[in-house]
């Protein structure tokens, strides 16, 4: 078992690795076709950009307006950033069943964070599943919110969340079993159930599960990985990484809501002179490539223009 599942991991680490940088430098690309922009328009006070960038994702600012949507996302957006580190334990208990992260393996603080976060994981995405559900177009018809998108998209995603999810939850279980946790630990107090679950299991059998466990989370990782790289208009899961840059470059450092008075019109990134126009002047859009290149980002970012 454990030599497959380190054959099937590497592999597939390869492949999505080799993806992803591919897909990365395609959107790159492709974001580079639009227009400039007026010169430090998008740039201009980085400090703030950066505390704006920080304040909305930290915050959910935008999202937290839909209620019970937003609280779920929130949880599933932190478990996102916390994939890294529990991928790295993955990794490692391919190796060795009762491998732990270095320093901070055995550290209370970020095993409770890890067994939280991995228990809220679960339940945000569980909640968005079931509201996804309950507002099928099927249902509400076009009053749907997810009428016209690529369904299969989004519970690809969501199936995905769930299994790393409850993946990590099952590794920090099996991790209570070989690690000889005799008694109520606050370092699994989530997990807890499950660490009595296995614990009359021989150490040959724990073994087998960690390795198998690990290669299920890895693998789900990578399918996931190689998915949305061979997708790269695939909004519902790109913009896990282009939001970050898309509200660095928000029209208002402060955040501000891009509302009001229209901008002047531009072409190639300088306000168009209305009496004495260039010759080569493009007034408006007519091509995708006429778009300013952060208005491509947000195609590319946007959940519903990625459909």
């Amino acid at each position: 078992m454990q030599l497959a599942a380190i054959i099937v991991s590497l592999v597939l680490t390869v492949v999505g690795v080799a993806l992803i940088t591919r897909a990365v430098a395609q959107i790159y690309r492709f974001v580079r076709l639009g227009q400039p922009v007026p010169a430090g328009s998008r740039t201009d006070d980085p400090k703030q950009r950066t505390i704006t960038l920080v304040k909305e994702f930290l915050g959910h600012t935008r999202m937290n307006r839909w209620g019970i949507v937003g609280f779920a996302h929130w949880f599933v957006a932190i478990g996102f950033l916390t994939l890294p580190p529990t991928l790295l334990q993955a990794y490692g208990q391919l190796f060795q069943a009762d491998w732990v992260l270095p320093i901070i393996g055995t550290f209370l603080p970020f095993e409770m964070y890890i067994e939280f976060i991995g228990l809220m994981t679960v339940v945000g995405i569980v909640t968005l599943m079931a509201i996804r559900l309950l507002n099928l177009p099927s249902r509400a018809g076009r009053k749907s919110r997810f009428a016209g998108s690529k369904a299969w998209q989004a519970y690809f995603v969501e199936y995905i969340i769930l299994i790393i999810g409850l993946a990590i939850l099952v590794l920090r279980g099996l991790e209570g079993a070989i690690h000889h946790v005799e008694s109520y630990d606050a370092a699994y107090f989530v997990s807890y159930p499950l660490v009595l679950a296995f614990k009359g299991l021989s150490l040959s059998t724990l073994q087998t599960l960690i390795y198998f466990t690990a290669m299920i989370k890895i693998g789900t990782s990578l399918i996931w990985m190689i998915t949305v790289s061979l997708n790269t208009n695939m909004g519902v899961a790109w913009h896990r990484f282009l939001g970050f840059p898309n509200i660095w470059f928000k029209r208002n450092a402060d955040g501000d809501v891009a509302l009001g008075a229209l901008q002047p019109m531009t072409s190639g990134g300088k306000e168009i002179d209305w009496e004495d126009p260039a010759e080569d002047a493009v007034f408006g859009v007519s091509q995708v490539e006429q778009f300013s290149w952060k208005g491509i980002l947000d195609f590319s970012t946007c959940t519903e223009c990625g459909r």
